[in-house]
């Protein structure tokens, strides 16, 4: 396993290598970093999600979270880098044999990315990057019918390999159209559609065994994290998120966005799994001050 992890990175380094590659250097580093957009997004947004814990329960969990988020990011056509943190919290409801629980989720997620274009695979109309995403995402439920095991939390940080393609859709020209007689026209916009793929390379967890009472609970001095173990290369985490970006005449943007976001940690009877689908509104103000 570890080998083929290494051979993929090696794959993927080679590839930044050859590709990114100009055969001129017409800008230095430092005129790109300057030039380059930076923005601050503000993101809310809502969706849909299921979990499952087997260390306490095999029954799925269903909730609608609300998800915030504040990042900064830094993008042109060469490079883009993201960093930031999300926040998502909602009640997931489990009904069965006419019984109903309710698991209050609370998540919190640190993520940092660098992507890098593929000068062969772009042209005017498409941008194609490649890179990594790293992200640490921390779940804390609170679910009463477990009595002594109500309060369960993990860590899970992952390394992903990072695809992005992007289409530009802007609206060069001012059009006229006519709908029932009524003529009106069609100001130049600059838009773009992006799809974005990222499959977890290292997925690692840091989590309890069956249930969630160590021994310090039973000796009356409870710890935070009695008996966790960290987990490397155990487990599986995928996302995608396609983006649909509208520049605005300040300089700003706005942007929707479909999230959706699987992972699993590793074990046999004690595993977690969570999926999400979640609608995004971003706001992203340009700090540039050309």
């Amino acid at each position: 396993m570890i080998n083929k992890i290494t051979i993929t990175f090696i794959v993927l380094l080679v590839s930044l290598n050859g590709f990114t590659q100009n055969e001129k250097v017409e800008i230095s580093n430092r005129e790109l970093r300057k030039g380059r957009p930076n923005y601050i997004g503000i993101t809310m947004g809502l969706g849909g999600a299921s979990l499952r814990d087997f260390a306490t329960s095999p029954l799925f969990y269903y909730g609608t979270p609300f998800y915030l988020s504040l990042s900064n990011i830094r993008y042109d056509d060469k490079r883009e880098s993201e960093k930031g943190f999300s926040y998502t919290f909602g009640n997931y409801n489990s009904n069965f044999n006419n019984h109903s629980d309710i698991s209050k989720v609370y998540t919190f997620s640190l993520f940092y990315s660098q992507l890098y274009q593929l000068n062969n695979w772009s042209s005017d109309k498409w941008n194609v990057k490649i890179g990594g995403l790293f992200n640490t995402t921390a779940n804390l439920r609170v679910n009463r019918s477990f009595m002594n095991n109500e309060i369960g939390y993990e860590i899970i940080p992952t390394l992903f390999g990072s695809i992005k393609v992007t289409r530009d859709i802007s609206r060069y020209k001012t059009k006229t159209k006519i709908f029932l007689f009524i003529k009106y026209q069609l100001k130049p916009k600059s838009r773009n559609l992006a799809f974005k793929v990222n499959v977890g390379l290292l997925n690692s967890a840091y989590r309890n065994g069956f249930v969630y009472t160590g021994q310090s609970y039973i000796l009356n001095k409870p710890k935070a994290f009695d008996d966790y173990q960290f987990k490397f290369f155990s487990g599986f985490r995928m996302s995608t998120v396609l983006d649909y970006t509208v520049a605005l005449k300040n300089k700003n943007k706005i942007q929707f966005s479909y999230l959706w976001d699987a992972y699993k940690t590793g074990g046999d009877i004690n595993k977690f799994e969570m999926a999400q689908h979640m609608f995004k509104f971003t706001l992203l103000f340009n700090t540039n001050n050309k």
